[in-house]
């Protein structure tokens, strides 16, 4: 762990580096660096191309080329320009691939490279390039870093089995002609102008949606003399365009509370008085206290970007820091995180200025940041595990950044985690050369744990049986339309049951052996939804959960509960499963404030009969993107159950930047680049509500003892469960969330514990 955060630390002020200059329209490229390799497209053999998705040689007014056709995506392979024998480059190794290519685009092409993770272990898309559609030719920077590219290995397709080559894929609305491909290190600037040209895409994409419906105004503004009118902001509370700040907040301290051993937010806002302002960004002075001593800690910057969400201007993403043009009568939100580390950073209260700065003119604000004497314990120290629900497997930068925020496991899903296999001579082979790499590199950066649903949604079995089914057809004997026919309405067919079983019973013991993450697989998806789409629903999870004992009884088995009462007219809900699992994790405490008990007594009754005990989970959605509703949830809320691990819908499902045509819950918490994780707002929340459980467990074993100082937890945390307000969405069947009452009793909740923990000798 302290490798690796260490090196997030180093990543980070290269990242502050950088983010010194210019906006969007000014960001300057530096001098590229050398080639490490040049890969001339017409010079290539047609071999190694897939010609479906790519033209033959051409002249495109005098450059020899080749095109990347419309809608084809066609793979492209090339040599593998590091070291021999090595799966992926060295770790910490940063390239850019410069793509020269004619821009005959009304729409940006999508670059993709052979990740080794993704989904299945395929291809991850990088960037977005092209659409002026001028007809000129040009370059674009591709960012490619180690953990996201690897060699074609298959020990089960020859056809796919070629360890001296990568490959790449162009996605593009219309022929696209691409001359070469050139390998370079990165190089300073190229960081800061992927990300503005993200942002400048993510623009493009709403632009039409923007301009019927541009930003509002703020109602009252602050009174204010200057130009720039600079007021402190809960960092727990989206601040809007149209908000100028609370009354008498005007140029007031910024003020950080924090513990040793945490990553603690600060923020401001910054109002445009009168006239629009050009070019804002801030800089933060060291901290010192009053003897002079410098705070030693990391201070991340960064700044929020507004974009459209169901039709309103929302603070989407924390990029790092970044100027923007605020225009008249509308604010901004700037955002900084603190992170003290033990044995490093000292207790005290320090001082120093948050410096801002506009072409239009310059204002300062004081920060001030007390460091409490409490080491506040890790997640792994609290015993409390976060999961991250992944669509596509992240690279291991991302794991490191997950790893920050206090998650700590992945939530997997087969038809994205499939380890390929096949059959021979009746018996099933795998290759195991990427979840290898994946789950060994995730164990080193202090992840433990992997629940593992091997089928999706239960509302549309058969067809969601995404491991069942691969395994039912294996042999042949049967399509997978047959297969879901025979399914449909019964337990686990006996020919894919017994398949199942060997297959799981191989998994297991090549997972333990091989250092992966603990696995916690589960037939489905939610089978509590059988009480509205049918009984058989029910007993095909328990035949199936029975199969994974059979296989292997080491293996923990979970179940995703998303009713435990007064369901479709069933009053009793929680008991359905509770013997078939071993992790039960449940959004709906709502409907029985006492299910936490229940499942803890019906685990104790099986260990008493040699079995398992039960472990108790819980989750959420993102809560339309309340940062309030995830501190909550995973914070105060969860821990007036003691919940041991917790799971949100979800971290990585959607791969573009504009989320503004979703339908239905947020489905990305943070948006993984080829340099840092860019965070939402909602995703700092839920990390200070995890924050909040680790002051919980620190607070429950330094006054295991003291009766007195419990007796003050047991009362902040009733009041906890009890303020789960009627936002909460109970009645839905997808989607449910936990909202506060009032956001101001999270702070409250959290300063009565640490002035006890403080106050403690």
């Amino acid at each position: 762990m302290r490798t690796s955060r260490r090196r997030v630390v180093v990543l980070v002020a290269a990242a502050l580096a950088l983010m010194g200059g210019g906006s969007v329209g000014r960001v300057g490229a530096a001098e590229p660096a050398a080639p490490v390799a040049t890969f001339e497209l017409s010079a290539m053999s047609d071999g190694q191309f897939d010609m479906a998705g790519w033209s033959g040689v051409v002249n495109e007014g005098g450059t020899r080329c080749r095109k990347a056709l419309v809608a084809k995506a066609g793979e492209a392979r090339v040599k593998a320009w590091w070291k021999a024998g090595d799966l992926r480059p060295a770790e910490g190794d940063r390239f850019v691939l410069d793509v020269k290519y004619k821009d005959v685009l009304a729409k940006p092409a999508q670059f993709h490279i052979f990740s080794g993770i993704a989904r299945n272990f395929g291809y991850w898309p990088l960037h977005k390039f092209g659409g002026a559609n001028d007809g000129q030719w040009k370059t674009a920077a591709i960012p490619l870093p180690w953990d996201m590219v690897a060699r074609l290995v298959s020990s089960l397709d020859p056809a796919r089995n070629a360890p001296e080559l990568t490959a790449f894929e162009i996605s593009a609305p219309a022929d696209l002609p691409v001359a070469s491909v050139t390998v370079r290190k990165d190089a300073p600037g190229d960081e800061a102008r992927f990300y503005a040209e993200c942002r400048t895409q993510i623009a493009a994409e709403q632009s039409a949606a923007r301009e019927k419906n541009p930003p509002p105004v703020v109602k009252a503004p602050p009174k204010a003399t200057g130009p720039l009118a600079v007021f402190p902001w809960d960092p727990g509370c989206r601040l809007f365009q149209d908000c100028g700040g609370l009354p008498g907040t005007l140029g007031k301290p910024v003020k950080v509370r924090m513990c040793l051993n945490e990553l603690e937010p600060g923020s401001f806002g910054v109002y445009a008085n009168g006239a629009g302002l050009t070019g804002v960004d801030y800089e933060i002075t060291p901290l010192t206290d009053a003897s002079g001593k410098i705070l030693k800690a990391v201070v991340e910057r960064r700044t929020a970007e507004y974009a459209l969400l169901d039709g309103k201007w929302t603070p989407m993403r924390f990029w790092p820091a970044y100027a923007v043009d605020i225009q008249a009568g509308r604010s901004h939100w700037f955002f900084f995180n603190i992170e003290t580390r033990r044995g490093e950073s000292a207790p005290g209260l320090y001082k120093g200025t948050i410096a801002i700065k506009a072409k239009e003119g310059k204002v300062e604000l004081p920060l001030e940041v007390e460091v409490l004497p409490v080491d506040l314990q890790t997640m792994d120290e609290a015993g409390i595990a976060m999961f991250g629900c992944y669509s596509r497997m992240p690279p291991m930068h991302d794991l490191e950044f997950e790893r920050r925020y206090n998650y700590g496991g992945a939530l997997l899903w087969y038809a994205s985690f499939a380890p390929p296999m096949a059959l021979k001579d009746g018996k099933l082979v795998f290759d195991f050369t990427y979840p290898d790499d994946w789950m060994k590199g995730a164990r080193r950066r202090g992840f433990t744990g992997a629940i593992w649903y091997l089928g999706g949604n239960s509302a549309k079995m058969p067809n969601t049986l995404t491991l069942f089914s691969k395994l039912g057809t294996m042999d042949k004997k049967m399509t997978y339309e047959q297969w879901c026919t025979a399914q449909n309405g019964k337990n686990l067919l006996p020919e894919t049951r017994s398949r199942f079983v060997e297959w799981m019973r191989t998994l297991n013991e090549h997972a333990v052996s091989n250092g992966w993450l603990e696995l916690f697989p589960t037939p489905h998806d939610e089978p509590q939804k059988w009480a509205s789409r049918g009984a058989w629903i029910k007993s095909f999870f328990k035949d199936a959960c029975a199969a994974i004992r059979e296989a292997d009884p080491r293996i923990r088995v979970y179940g995703c509960i998303h009713h435990v009462r007064n369901w479709q007219g069933i009053v009793e809900l929680w008991n359905v499963f509770v013997d078939d699992i071993d992790v039960y994790n449940t959004n709906a405490v709502g409907e029985d404030l006492d299910v936490a008990n229940k499942v803890r007594k019906a685990g104790a009754a099986a260990k008493a009969r040699g079995g398992k005990d039960k472990l108790f989970w819980q989750y959420t959605a993102l809560g339309g993107g309340m940062p309030e509703s995830q501190r909550f949830s995973f914070g105060f809320f969860y821990g007036s159950f003691g919940s041991s691990g917790c799971t949100a819908w979800a971290y990585n499902w959607d791969d573009s930047w504009d989320i503004s045509g979703r339908k239905g819950d947020l489905a990305v918490t943070a948006w993984t680049t080829p340099y840092q994780t860019i965070p939402s707002p909602w995703m700092e929340g839920q990390r200070e509500g995890l924050d909040d459980r680790r002051v919980i467990a620190t607070y429950q074993k330094r006054f295991a003892k003291d009766p007195a100082a419990l007796k003050v937890l047991d009362k902040i945390l009733d009041e906890a469960r009890a303020s789960r307000s009627k936002k909460s969405g109970e009645n839905k069947e997808a989607g449910f969330f936990d909202a506060i009452d009032n956001a101001s009793k999270l702070t409250q909740w959290r300063n009565t514990l640490l002035e006890k923990l403080a106050a403690a000798k």
